[in-house]
């Protein structure tokens, strides 16, 4: 369905379900908030919630699109100066409020991140996607046919196993800078992958939205039952930014599959907020991040309240999302923030 902007509204909603799940992976991840069968509940959401933004990107690919001057400046104004920009904000807010903690090295660990192009915290997003959708966009043609893409996607994911099985073996005992650099450059396969599934998958995907509500929900039931039982037999962590990608010949499969159901899970339902805070995806996954202050603060009083469990990190995920729509839409009146963002209008 489209919106009024020529958008389509389940990709909104799959945008906005997605920005909730990485907020929800990020709050329970590790010492965040200490709820008992977090390492499986992060495992389920880190199978694909990055990915679908990867596929998103390739959907929302227009045919006529070409890496034109215009359109490179255009990429460069989303993508790399809100990356730019918001490293430096990072950095600033992480040192100040980590300095009084005394903890070494820190300084020295953002700066790894940031003049790699593996990227700090979940700012990565931004120049992975800016590479990969270059990528596509300037290459499009020659994926043109069935067996070109196929070819492509094979490719890209051989690489990308390969790669992972070396970098796990010897990532241990390599400089820290080194590291990141690898993990940015091997990260361009797995990201590109998907930005291609994407653009090639826009007619299937179409074909499915239309079947049967009935069927779509069989199939939909079908699909999270595999992917339940594909994430607690292979309960590892994986995290693209790092280049971890856990079992490394399922996780295409779960990926893709996850990413699907979200999809078509999108596609039936009807709702204005979860539009709205997939219009805001971009600002959500930006702003989410530096206000962990906030975020340890309501963990700590809910977990004095009462036990952490997945109810309570619900209530922090719908909490800190307010939290950071709030900042947006205040902020966004500012010129200086919306160039920051990579866009010149109000915030809708």
């Amino acid at each position: 369905m489209n919106t009024n902007n020529d958008r389509i509204e389940y990709i909104d909603i799959a945008k906005g379900l997605g920005i909730l799940l990485v907020i929800l992976g990020h709050i329970i991840w590790g010492d965040n908030y200490k709820m008992p069968g977090y390492e499986t509940i992060c495992n389920f959401i880190y199978s694909f919630h990055m990915p679908l933004f990867f596929v998103i990107s390739g959907l929302c690919i227009k045919e006529s699109k070409e890496l034109t001057k215009e359109t490179f400046l255009k990429m460069i104004k989303a993508y790399l100066f809100p990356y730019a920009v918001w490293t430096l904000i990072y950095m600033a807010v992480f040192t100040a409020l980590e300095l009084p903690t005394g903890q070494n090295g820190l300084l020295i660990y953002q700066l790894a991140h940031a003049i790699s192009i593996c990227g700090l915290a979940p700012l990565w997003f931004l120049l992975a996607l800016f590479i990969a959708e270059s990528f596509v966009i300037r290459f499009k043609n020659l994926i043109s046919t069935k067996a070109a893409a196929c070819a492509a996607l094979i490719l890209c994911a051989a690489v990308s196993i390969t790669l992972s099985f070396w970098y796990e073996s010897v990532k241990d005992g390599m400089d820290l800078f080194l590291k990141n650099w690898l993990m940015g450059l091997f990260r361009i396969f797995p990201t590109t992958f998907f930005v291609i599934a994407g653009y090639k998958s826009r007619n299937i995907l179409k074909k499915i939205i239309k079947i049967k509500a009935g069927i779509r929900i069989v199939m939909i039931v079908l699909m999270s039952a595999i992917q339940v039982l594909l994430c607690c037999f292979f309960n590892e962590g994986i995290d693209v930014q790092l280049f971890q990608l856990g079992n490394q010949w399922l996780y295409f499969i779960k990926a893709l599959n996850g990413t699907a159901i979200l999809l078509m899970v999108s596609g039936m339902i009807h709702s204005k907020l979860l539009s709205h805070i997939g219009r805001h995806s971009k600002e959500l996954m930006i702003l989410h991040h530096p206000p962990f202050f906030f975020i340890s603060s309501l963990s700590l009083l809910l977990s004095n309240l009462f036990s952490p469990n997945i109810f309570g990190a619900l209530i922090i995920t719908a909490a800190t999302t307010l939290f950071c729509l709030a900042i947006d839409q205040i902020m966004g009146r500012f010129r200086p923030y919306r160039f920051s963002m990579g866009k010149k209008k109000l915030n809708n």
